[in-house]
């Protein structure tokens, strides 16, 4: 094999690693070596939160200085593409978000089904992460007692348009007082378009 193979080869692991490593620390706490996989600054956008990652990683830490002993998160990264043209990569990844928490006084499993999709750069030989966008596919919510879960609740999911697969996601961060981003991303929409449209532009060294 080419030694040119060998480094895109090299080069690959590094970047779907930078997430594999990400998963680990968000979900173990550790939020201290969370800046390691970002440049700073980063650019982030999730369902609750749009802004840099300084300020992502310290709502973080409010998050978990609140949580229940019953609460649980774990993300599950599957299938990983990734494009690298020079220093600067665009990685995709599928990810399912399964989360545990009380909404109101009952106790709910979360799935969300979505696709991280990262701005990567290479800078002194270390790739790391400058802008996370998240695309959401579909998302269910489920009772953790089979005679659990209000009826209500249920009720005001909005299952209507391209946003009926984020209309889970959307009730529980309006019932806990969170704002969903305007630039948050839906799966196959216009917004969905742009990103990538924008991601090709970074490639190309837009």
């Amino acid at each position: 094999m080419a030694s040119s193979e060998l480094a895109k080869l090299a080069d690959e692991m590094q970047v779907c690693n930078v997430r594999r490593h990400w998963a680990f620390i968000l979900d173990l706490g550790e939020l201290d070596k969370l800046p390691a996989c970002f440049h700073p600054g980063a650019s982030v956008t999730v369902s609750w939160y749009s802004g840099t990652i300084e300020g992502f990683i310290e709502r973080t830490k409010g998050l978990f200085a609140v949580r229940k002993p019953e609460e649980h998160r774990k993300h599950w990264l599957g299938n990983m593409r990734a494009e690298i043209a020079g220093t600067r990569a665009v990685l995709e990844t599928d990810v399912q978000i399964m989360i545990r928490e009380y909404i109101g006084d009952d106790l709910y499993d979360c799935t969300s089904y979505a696709r991280f999709y990262d701005l990567l750069e290479k800078r002194d030989g270390v790739w790391r992460i400058g802008e996370w966008q998240t695309i959401y596919d579909k998302d269910r919510v489920d009772p953790v007692l089979p005679s659990g879960g209000n009826a209500a609740f249920y009720k005001q999911a909005v299952f209507k348009g391209a946003e009926s697969g984020f209309a889970f996601m959307k009730l529980r961060q309006a019932i806990k007082g969170r704002t969903v981003p305007d630039t948050l991303v839906i799966a196959g929409t216009e917004g969905e378009k742009q990103l990538r449209a924008r991601g090709a532009g970074w490639l190309a060294g837009a």
